[in-house]
């Protein structure tokens, strides 16, 4: 139940940073990431910003699960059976 509260409290303050910063009174001038040029206004770069938290986020996670697993399929073995690699 506090997950739950816990996103629903993220995404109310992504919207509301998303939202506040968005418009004419908030351009985004002469900013570019790695050679491409962003434009529009700040509110963009923070959704941006949030999107690839997220996918870096999701991407670590996924990497600390397949640790975790690797190591809990390799104590659940009987000492000396080979390793099945498939």
């Amino acid at each position: 139940m506090l997950f739950i509260v816990g996103v629903i409290v993220l995404l109310v303050v992504a919207m509301v940073g998303v939202l506040s910063n968005a418009g004419a009174g908030h351009p985004l001038t002469d900013f570019s990431v790695f050679g491409y040029h962003l434009t529009g206004s700040t509110g963009t770069l923070f959704l941006l910003g949030i999107a690839v938290g997220a996918v870096a986020s999701l991407g670590f996670s996924s990497t600390s699960c397949g640790t975790a697993w690797t190591k809990l399929t390799a104590a659940a073995r009987p000492p000396g059976m080979p390793r099945l690699v498939g």
